[in-house]
């Protein structure tokens, strides 16, 4: 459980009159994989007391830059200072112990260890730091247990069992133990990637909140994001990184999403007007009735072929348990679901998707990917019995199937036969799209269809979510980012405290009303006819955004990327 690293102390925590000063420091700094150089940075400095968000698409550099930063990954060229020490690359204990902490998008927590267990991982609790060498090398389970409260306490996450094995808790909270975990080492340097991705906007304002109160106390804070209005919100100072460069260095002023999207494309693009979504046929594919399973329920909901459903909701509202049940991967207890007018009660995903359903998880790499296998294997997974013949899939079969999903979906990549873990994560998230729509199922079920990717393959995804829609699929979509349901739906249910609250059409769309019924007032769910002004606007301003990120799709580059090109 421990290092023989230790992690600062009290008296090396940032300090407020310490706040302009550089907290990081990189020189000349390039990391190249042969001839491809994929970060080149002549100069850069991470001041204290600031906020500097790095905006970019997948492939632009920023994983190479945090991990320059974190000592995960040795520059080609260049140094870095932390506090004015040098940091070695290959030597993250060294980040760590000189004031570096980093929160992943892929959370590196033990799954089989309890949440106390992996607050403190590698770390004594206080009272073992001052005991005698005897006690320090004995496991402090009530001081773990102890401390651990007190860690999730002071980022506003309660009501957390610190028994329980991480691997059973849900992303959201998983989410927030990482954020902990690195909150807890007292950092002068926060690197925070993509913190917000599977957060509801009440778990991701507390994580903002503390981003600027550790500016405030004189830390520096690196904020990765794709999120371009949270970025706005919170930034001191916009880095747009592009084909490993940095290519624009805004004050938060400068740093509109027109400016920024453009800065990420390397292109110039035009709002234009798009439709909102054409009516939807009145057959219904999805039918549910008093459906219940644990802490889920009871829900009733019906879902039109060609129709865009999203599921908004605050973290535990029950969004993913939904999905799950339908999907037969978690139990129901109660209630009768109908797809295209026959029972359907499936009690494994394989019988839903043999009856014509598809999900695409929140967590692409535990629930979707075979990360260390091939594109090729990933991409026809959903498919492979049709393919079969005489149950034996032959591989110029799987080639052909994988061919046309990549060629259709646009996925850049060296090879189908290459780990599809080596691909960014809009490429990873675009073969997960193209396994379900090649199995042409039904309904198709979409978590956090677009976490962790970046503002131009967001874009993508709309367009197959729209295309799937149009071609007749049923498409269900929980989803944290409002503006992602406002853009891309017909209408939008409300979940809190397992049960649907608000069913919203797309003529009275408002943040407000949204998020109203989230926090489990029912006046959101009746009329709104003395919001309906504001309900037109915000709708108008979601469209608008979403034809700015259409246009940006439309107008990417070919440039090769850090994990494909």
């Amino acid at each position: 459980m421990t290092t023989d690293v230790p992690g600062p102390d009290a008296s090396s925590s940032p300090r407020g009159d310490a706040a302009g000063l550089p907290a990081a420091v990189l020189r000349g700094v390039r990391k190249s994989y042969g001839p491809v150089t994929v970060l080149d940075l002549p100069a850069l400095e991470l001041r204290r007391g600031q906020i500097t968000c790095v905006v970019g698409e997948n492939g632009a550099g920023k994983s190479t830059l945090m991990g320059v930063l974190s000592g995960t990954v040795t520059p080609t060229a260049g140094e870095v200072l932390i506090a004015d020490q040098p940091l070695p690359g290959g030597r993250p204990d060294l980040a760590k112990a000189l004031g570096v902490s980093m929160v992943a998008q892929e959370f590196p927590l033990v799954g089989k260890l309890s949440v106390a267990e992996n607050l403190l991982l590698g770390r004594r609790t206080r009272a073992a730091q001052h005991a005698g060498p005897l006690r320090r090398a004995l496991f402090d389970r009530n001081g773990t247990r102890r401390e651990a409260r007190e860690l999730l306490a002071d980022i506003g996450v309660a009501d957390v069992d610190v028994d329980r094995a991480v691997e059973h808790l849900p992303v959201p909270l998983r989410q927030m133990i990482e954020i902990a975990k690195a909150w807890g080492n007292r950092p002068l340097v926060l690197i925070l990637d993509e913190p917000t991705s599977s957060l509801g906007p009440v778990e991701a304002d507390k994580v903002l909140a503390l981003a600027r109160r550790h500016t405030a106390d004189g830390g520096a804070v690196l904020f990765i994001g794709h999120r371009l209005d949270e970025v706005r919100n919170i930034a001191d100072r916009v880095l747009v990184l592009r084909s490993g460069r940095l290519v624009a260095d805004l004050t938060p002023e400068q740093a509109t999403e027109e400016r920024m999207i453009r800065e990420m494309v390397g292109a110039e693009f035009a709002r234009a007007d798009i439709t909102p979504p054409a009516s939807v046929e009145r057959r219904a594919v999805l039918e549910v009735s008093g459906l219940a399973a644990d802490r889920l329920g009871p829900v009733d909901l019906r879902l039109n072929a060609g129709e865009i459903v999203g599921v908004a909701g605050l973290m535990g509202s029950g969004r993913s348990r939904l999905l799950h049940t339908l999907m037969g991967a978690q139990p129901r207890t109660a209630g009768r679901v109908r797809l295209d007018g026959a029972d359907f009660h499936p009690r494994h995903p394989a019988e839903a998707v043999a009856a014509g359903v598809g999900l695409v998880p929140e967590d692409r790499k535990e629930q979707a990917l075979l990360p260390r296998h091939p594109v090729r294997w990933n991409a026809t997974l959903a498919t492979v019995q049709r393919d079969a013949r005489h149950g034996v899939l032959t591989p110029g079969a799987d080639r052909r199937r994988a061919g046309r999903i990549v060629a259709d979906l646009g996925v850049r990549l060296h090879s189908q036969e290459q780990p599809i873990g080596d691909l960014s994560g809009g490429n990873q998230q675009k073969v997960v799209f193209g396994r379900w729509l090649a199995a042409r199922p039904r309904l198709l079920l979409l978590d956090e269809p677009t976490r962790g990717v970046d503002v131009g393959a967001k874009a993508e995804i709309y367009q197959l979510i729209d295309r799937a829609a149009q071609d007749g699929l049923a498409v269900l979509a929980a989803s944290s980012e409002l503006e992602e349901l406002l853009w891309i739906c017909h209408r939008i249910v409300v979940m809190a405290g397992g049960r649907v609250v608000a069913d919203i059409p797309r003529e009275q769309f408002s943040k407000e009303r949204i998020m109203t019924a989230a926090a489990g007032t029912q006046a959101a769910a009746g009329g709104a006819a003395s919001s309906a002004a504001s309900s037109e606007a915000s709708a108008g301003g979601a469209v608008a955004g979403r034809a700015a990120v259409t246009s940006a799709a439309a107008g990417k580059t070919a440039a090769s990327t850090e994990a494909s090109a």
